[in-house]
């Protein structure tokens, strides 16, 4: 009942519930049927408004569209207008150029104008004939202007003028952004048509309807004739919407993706363009001073401009093209065949790449901030081949002292510090006013002469420096500093051998020697352009100012003054093609782009050219098989894959790091503390942007890249394979690398060519032998580099980076010097304004300033070429040349001796080595023996393509079909590429490398070695290189005369030297100390007697070292120093009269000899000091004095005397004892030869290379050394002074002439290698040092040795010697030639087989109507002839026996007359036997046994002359077996011998083959003699 009841009392409250919630769901229903329709009704008229945005936008597009479209014609009728928030520019008739007429209108537009009201000012822009008008937000009514702008128009009676299509243009205008909308949509819509089309299967016009349009598209006289007629980009746009019409009707998918692409890359860069005029119009215009109201009417161009890689192409293919379509329509009679042949040879891959690359370009360079304003400029970019730098370019708006002369008695270093204290705070404009200048109780006041001058002047600004009295003290120069990028931009500049021109400019004076020429403020630049272009050179140029030279250039890029400088804003910006900056980033990345820009019009050539090709080749065999990776045609194929080349090139150039900047400053002028406080600064900025640039936000892009980066990693780490993922990775770069081999197309379309006529197997073949050669030749380099890195890696510098940091210096750092607070760092992970810790026998991490040092010293060898060490000390050194900053240390530099504090002023590129192989450019790429091998192909390729056409039509003139003819002629031609050529240079460079790496000589590239083989000249580095780079004891002398080392009074002497060295088992710090002991030890100088009591060690401030001891009791001082320290404190010498002391162990016998050092023996003295050092040798005095014995102590009578000298002379009192010393004689000091340097150079010598010797050394140094290792013609030496003052053409010559440098710094020796590269000689350079990587880099063959420090050599070096042995460059040059002597036999092997084959095939085809080879049998001759016996020649290693022969002169030239007249006599030997042999099987009657025979003896015959090539080597024996062997057994097995078209042969035909053969074999090796000239060998230049 109690559950019953409960169940009813719930029933009842859910009922009462329920009945109470209907009203208020009614309630809530009835409310949304009320809004439901409503809120649809919203929706769809949120729906109609944004249709009818929509089709207002379409209708205004299309509106705007026909009214461009209408503008097209000669002349334009439309005005460009643009106008934002106050701002208008309107087009004006008649206001571009300049006369009488053009002013009056100017005038009259801005009187007119700026009578309306709100109007602020009115500028006239006569360079692109516009009006600016700058007016109140809501006062810019352009319709009223409009008005205004007609009625003057009228007034001045040009109202009637025309726009013409040649005006110039504006950034603004969007007439190229509705021409390439017009034509993508016009795209988009003939693929819709045409999927309608084949959906519906609506019939289609034939392709024959594209010729016209294909014609005009393709024919540059055409193309321009249109551009003339009606525009540029209306012509543009009307080809391509006629292109849209035509391939939509006629079912062309493909051409109509192709354009829309091309369209979208256009509209991108139109867009791009209007966005950066928004952006930078205000910046630009300012307040209009800057406007150009005067243009000048640039001249016409003096020369047309060169055509490039795409016009050639065009040029060539477009008339190959008509005449092959004649040619078609004359034979067959078919206009329809006649069209197939256009349409299949259209060169649209050469324009398609570059247009993408360039549009895609220019859409970044707009969205970094350029502005083209004549976007067609970067279309020249592929051709550009001089830059010009106005180097006023360079200059940032910052003061700086050039230069300081004082005057009278005056401290230079003191003058600059008060010179710099009046600059210091000191803006440009300041500068720039009438001065004078004080701070500090120093004033600097203009120099009378130079009362206009400003510090941007070319000459800089001169200025007095007086004191406050008014005292004239000395004179300064006063300039800009230069932009962080100025070397990047000149680096760019230089880089693909382009010529480099600046101006002549204070401030830029040490940049100019990195230019080609320098233009004299004298000459216009614009003048100067039109000389370059005049010569044939497309020129660039970079400027602030000069509107005449932008019009003039060909790619002339602008950079707007900056309101720092203080001058008037130049017109110049609206003459040019690109407004870059501010900086020179925008310049850089455009000048980075010309390499490019070459790169990608070349390939696309290719492309195009192989495309054509092959299209011509499978319309003229009327059958098409489609192959992977082509589309419906292989024009179309090559099309696409030129725009995708060339969008990845411009992505690459936009994602390309901004170079680091160069931190400039006159750091060595400055005192540590100032040097200090400018740097450290910088060193917290670059931590705050390091900071900054690691939390910086990923794109979307770099998100899903890491993401599946991340996955991938991971993957392959849990499965254990990262190592071998790492290798693949690296051999897939290699191969990749590789795989840009200058053959890679030839046989590319080798391949296509062969499948593209059906011959899959010849097509397998060509494409495996590619891939073959690729990864043989990746794995090569990828073991070259990896052995680089272990030996780099073995040898990294570190650094030691002060770990607490004084904020004020002071005198803080000298406390430092000793600390343990430091944090050991990887010399890469420096930043400027570190402060670095020095100690002994450590390498200089990078450029430093020396903030603090305790004796320091070090070995700069690498550095100037001196392998003296060098005094460092914390002084400034103002106007110090680069080897005298004695408080300056650099990169790659040595610690011999003490301690020292540093705060780093440069790193990595940026320090001295860095920038002088960066701005020395490279050489060109070796291309290796592939290279040569490929204009030995392009050489060949026509002769090949004339044999096949031979064929196809004497098989054409007997009757066969088109096709059958055109497949013989096909299949003739592809096996007649020597497609084996790729991989014996391969194979044959990697065997040489691999028996180089066993003799310590490790090439980076195993294309490097084909210029080994052609090295006439080798220039050699002296210190480091030629000699050992430490210091040995190779002179003895007394007062009057050279001491033989065995003599007893040489034996004294070098006895006291060794003895004022500090003791042997203490470290010696100093190379003169080791120089000494280790000739003592040398000539085994025994002093037993000798008890060291205190030493003096070497100070350069003291100039000496000495040493007190006891020498059998006797208390004795040995002094050894600089001379002119030591003679000065000497009184008597040795009587050169008397004879040796009767006991030579000792030192007592002297006293007798003693006599006064007067005049007459100081004269004598100093006579053979200036002997030795004009010898360049180091000279030290050495002299001794005999000390008095002190009386023992009356307590103490048995002291022993050596206890009495130790009491007597303590170690502070030496110095205080060199006094009254006696003269003992010299010894000489000299950087010794290494052992093996001397052999190395007479055998090179003997060799036929001329040896050059460069060394910063002094030149009586440098001969000497040159005299001791016996190179020739030295008689002339050249200093790096007599290179600066000779013009380019006497520089040329007198460095051909000269084999000895003397006195030269890193930029003179790149200066030797261009000169003697321009001389027409192969030059090697062999260095060890960063003052050697530049000219490493710059020179054709650069050797780096591994020695101490030699890590930027190395890197620059193609050859790296493991031991310093100099006698491996002659291995090295062995290889050199027995490499190009062997590629050279298998070349024969491969191109005089595959001519013999050629002529065969002809002269069959002409006596039988046939060609008596097919298809398959000429891929068996290659297979047996060409292969394996040409791979086994270029294996063969020489021997010995042939090293003379080898090595007595350098290789010549591949392509030379050996050669050809080895292919003459290989190609007719081989052409007689096969011809002898199948006419003889012709008369049985049987055609197939004839061919056999023929086919024998052509292998048999080039077997036997691959034997007689190189019959002692094993494995040319065993190929020469192995083809025979399986020649016999094709031909003798039955079902074999079928599939290859032969027939078995009996006795009696083998017997022919065999006579045929033997006698072509034995003829083949007469020949030679009989033709070979007698003149003797060539020997190396000899300088006159």
């Amino acid at each position: 009942m109690l559950r019953s009841g409960v169940v009813m009392s719930l029933g009842c409250r859910f009922m009462a519930e329920a009945s109470s919630a209907v009203p208020a769901s009614a309630g809530v229903i009835a409310s949304h049927a009320v809004r439901m329709p409503v809120g649809v009704l919203r929706t769809l008229e949120r729906g109609r408004q944004t249709a009818a945005r929509v089709g207002d936008a379409v209708w205004g597009e299309v509106v705007r569209a026909a009214e461009v479209a209408r503008d097209a014609g000669p002349a334009r009728r439309r005005r460009r207008v643009w106008s934002r928030s106050g701002r208008a520019h309107i087009e004006v008739r008649g206001l571009a150029g300049e006369g009488k007429r053009q002013e009056r209108l100017a005038g009259g537009l801005e009187s007119a104008l700026a009578k309306l009201a709100g109007v602020r000012w009115v500028q006239v822009n006569t360079a692109l004939g516009h009006v600016v008008v700058d007016a109140a937000k809501d006062g810019c009514d352009v319709d009223g202007l409009l008005d205004v702008v007609c009625a003057v128009e009228q007034a001045h009676d040009v109202a009637e003028q025309p726009f013409t299509h040649d005006q110039p243009g504006a950034a603004f205008d969007d007439v190229p952004e509705v021409l390439a909308k017009v034509a993508l949509v016009s795209d988009c819509a003939g693929l819709v048509g045409t999927v309608v089309g084949w959906t519906a299967s609506v019939g289609r016009l034939p392709r024959a309807v594209r010729v016209p349009l294909v014609v005009a598209d393709t024919q540059p006289q055409v193309r321009r004739w249109l551009a003339r007629r009606v525009g540029r980009a209306h012509a543009d746009a009307f080809l391509a919407t006629a292109g849209a019409l035509v391939y939509s009707a006629t079912g062309g998918m493909t051409p109509l993706v192709l354009d829309a692409l091309q369209q979208w890359f256009k509209l991108g860069e139109a867009r791009s363009r209007r966005t950066v005029w928004e952006r930078r119009e205000g910046e630009l215009v300012a307040d209009g001073a800057g406007l150009p109201r005067r243009a000048t009417t640039p001249l016409p161009r003096p020369a047309a401009v060169p055509a490039g890689p795409v016009e050639k192409c065009a040029e060539r293919t477009s008339l190959t093209a008509l005449l092959g379509a004649a040619g078609v329509a004359a034979w067959t009679g078919s206009v329809e065949q006649a069209g197939q042949a256009i349409l299949a040879t259209v060169p649209k891959a050469a324009g398609a790449g570059r247009e993408a690359f360039c549009a895609v370009l220019g859409r970044d360079l707009a969205q970094a901030g350029v502005v083209p304003m004549n976007p067609a400029a970067l279309r020249l970019l592929d051709r550009v081949s001089a830059v010009v730098i106005d180097s006023s370019a360079l200059c940032v708006p910052r003061v700086r002292l050039l230069s300081v002369a004082a005057g009278g008695e005056q401290d230079e270093a003191e003058l600059w510090q008060a010179a710099q204290k009046v600059l210091s705070k000191r803006t440009l404009k300041d500068m720039a006013g009438p001065g004078p200048w004080a701070a500090s109780g120093w004033r600097l006041r203009r120099r009378p002469d130079a009362l206009d001058q400003r510090p941007d002047s070319l000459s800089g600004l001169h200025l007095e420096v007086q004191d406050v009295a008014g005292l004239l003290l000395g004179r300064v120069v006063v300039g800009c500093d230069l932009d962080p990028l100025a070397d990047a931009v000149i680096a760019a500049a230089r880089s693909g051998n382009r010529r480099l021109e600046m101006t002549q400019h204070a401030s830029v004076a040490e940049l100019l020697r990195w230019a080609d020429h320098a233009v004299p403020a004298s000459t216009a630049l614009a003048e100067r352009v039109r000389t370059l272009q005049q010569e044939g050179h497309v020129v660039a140029l970079i400027t602030c100012h000069d509107g005449e030279a932008l019009a003039a250039a060909d790619v002339g890029m602008a950079l707007p003054l900056r309101a720092e400088f203080g001058r008037p804003a130049p017109a110049a910006p609206w003459s040019a093609d690109l407004v870059c900056g501010p900086g020179l980033e925008h310049a850089w990345r455009v000048l980075s782009a010309v390499d490019d820009a070459h790169h990608v019009s070349a390939a696309s050539a290719r492309l195009s050219t192989g495309g054509s090709a092959l299209g011509a080749l499978i319309a003229a065999a009327g059958a098409r098989h489609r192959m992977w990776g082509l589309t419906t045609s292989p024009v179309h194929g090559a099309t696409f894959l030129a725009q995708i080349g060339g969008v990845r090139a411009a992505w690459r150039l936009a994602r390309r790091p901004r170079p680091a900047g160069h931190v400039r400053g006159a750091w060595h002028a400055m005192e540590a503390d100032d040097a200090f406080r400018v740097l450290r600064p910088l060193h917290h900025r670059a931590a705050t942007v390091r900071m900054t640039s690691d939390v910086a936000a990923p794109t979307a892009f770099d998100r899903t890249r890491h993401r599946l980066a991340g996955a991938v990693t991971t993957a392959v780490t849990s499965l254990g394979l990262s190592a071998q993922a790492q290798h693949a990775g690296e051999l897939l770069g290699a191969v990749r690398e590789e795989l840009r081999d200058p053959l890679t197309p030839v046989l590319a379309l080798g391949a296509a060519a062969s499948a593209a006529i059906g011959s899959s197997v010849d097509s397998l073949l060509v494409g495996g032998v590619m891939a073959g050669n690729a990864v043989i030749s990746g794995a090569q380099r990828m073991r070259a580099e990896q052995a680089l890195r272990t030996l780099l890696a073995k040898e990294s510098i570190t650094a030691r980076r002060l770990r607490q940091v004084p904020d004020d210096p002071g005198q803080g750092f000298l406390g430092l010097l000793e600390t343990v607070d430091f944090d050991p760092i990887d010399a890469s992970d420096l930043q400027v304004g570190d402060v670095i810790v020095l100690r002994p026998s450590e390498v200089v991490p990078a450029d430093a300033r020396l903030l603090a040092g305790d004796q320091l010293e070090i070995d700069e060898a690498a550095l100037s070429g001196e392998p003296t060490p060098v005094v460092k000390n914390p002084a400034a050194t103002p106007g110090a040349d680069l080897a005298e900053r004695s408080c300056m240390i650099y990169q790659g530099c040595t610690v011999l001796a003490g301690t020292g504090l540093a705060v780093v002023v440069a790193t990595g590129g940026q320090t001295e080595a860095g920038r002088a192989a960066d701005l020395a450019g490279n050489a060109t790429t070796a291309s290796g023996i592939e290279g040569h091998l490929a204009a030995l192909t392009q050489t060949a390729l026509p002769v090949v393509g004339i044999g096949g056409a031979v064929v196809t039509a004497l098989g054409l003139l007997r009757g066969l079909p088109l096709r059958q003819a055109l497949v013989s002629g096909v299949a003739v031609a592809v096996a007649a590429v020597p497609e084996g050529l790729p991989l014996v240079a391969t194979v044959a460079q990697s065997a040489a490398a691999r028996r180089l790496s066993r003799h310590g000589i490790l090439p980076r590239s195993a294309r490097a070695l084909e210029a080994l083989g052609r090295v006439d000249v080798i220039c050699f580095d002296k210190t480091g290189t030629l000699t050992e780079g430490r210091l040995t004891l190779t002179r003895l002398a007394s007062t009057e005369e050279i001491l033989p080392p065995d003599t007893e009074e040489a034996h004294r002497l070098l006895r006291t030297a060794a003895r004022a060295c500090p003791a042997p088992d203490a470290p010696l710090a100093h190379a003169t100390d080791r120089a000494v002991l280790e000739a003592a030890d040398k000539h085994d100088i025994q002093d037993p007697a000798w008890v060291r009591v205190a030493e003096l060690p070497f100070e350069a401030s003291r100039g000496y070292s000495a040493s007190v001891g006891t020498d059998n009791g006797r208390p004795l001082l040995a002094v050894k120093g600089a001379p002119e320290i030591i003679l000065q404190r000497c009184t008597t010498t040795l009587d050169p009269a008397t004879g040796p002391p009767e006991n030579p162990d000792g030192e007592a016998g002297s006293e007798s000899r003693l006599v006064s050092l007067d005049e007459q023996r100081l004269a004598a003295a100093h006579r053979m000091m200036r002997q030795l050092a004009d010898q360049g040798l180091r000279v030290l005095a050495v002299a001794q004095a005999a000390l008095p014995v002190a009386e023992p102590a009356n307590d103490d009578r048995e002291q022993s005397a050596e206890q009495a000298t130790s009491t007597a002379v303590a170690t502070d009192t030496v110095a205080d004892l060199a006094h009254d010393l006696t003269l003992l004689g010299f010894v000489a000091i000299a950087d010794a030869p290494r052992p093996t340097a001397a052999d190395a150079v007479k055998r090179l010598t003997d060799a036929g290379v001329r040896i050059v010797m460069i060394t910063g050394d002094h030149p009586a140094t440098a001969a000497a050394i040159a005299r001791d290792l016996g190179i020739p013609h030295t008689q002339t030496i050249v200093t790096g002074t007599d290179i600066d003052s000779l013009t380019a053409g006497d520089r040329t010559t007198t460095i051909d002439q000269a084999s000895l440098f003397a006195r030269v710094s890193p930029e003179h020796k790149v200066r030797i290698v261009q000169a003697l590269r321009q001389a027409g000689h192969v030059v090697a350079m062999v260095g060890d040092g960063v003052n050697d990587a530049a000219a490493i880099r710059l020179a054709d063959i650069g050797i780096g040795l591994a020695t101490h420090g030699s890590t930027a050599a190395r890197a620059a070096a193609d050859l790296v010697l493991t031991d310093p042995d100099l006698t491996r460059i002659l291995d090295a040059l062995h290889e050199g030639r027995a490499l190009w002597a062997s590629v050279r036999d298998a070349v024969a092997i491969l191109v005089g087989g595959n001519a013999g084959e050629v002529a065969f095939t002809i002269l069959g085809t002409a006596l039988a109507g046939r060609a008596p080879l097919g298809t398959r049998q000429l891929l068996l001759v290659n297979l047996l002839t060409d292969m394996l016996p040409a791979l086994a020649v270029a294996l063969a290693h020489r021997t010995t026996a042939t090293h003379a022969t080898l090595t007595d002169r350098p290789a010549p030239a591949l392509m030379g007359p050996d050669l050809a007249r080895l292919l003459a006599i290989r190609g007719t030997a081989t052409t007689l036997a096969a011809t002898a042999a199948w006419q003889t099987g012709r008369l049985t009657g049987r055609a197939r046994r004839a061919d056999t025979m023929g086919l024998a003896a052509l292998i048999t015959a080039q077997l036997g002359q691959t034997l007689i090539t190189d019959w002692r080597s094993p494995l040319v024996l065993a190929t020469t077996a192995l083809s025979t062997t399986a020649l016999l057994t094709v031909v003798q097995t039955p079902g074999l011998s079928h599939f290859f078209g032969c027939a078995p042969l009996g006795p009696i035909a083998w017997t022919t083959v065999a006579t045929s053969a033997t006698t072509a074999t034995l003829t083949a090796a007469i020949a030679p003699r009989l033709l070979t000239p007698t003149n003797p060998p060539t020997h190396a230049h000899s300088p006159a």
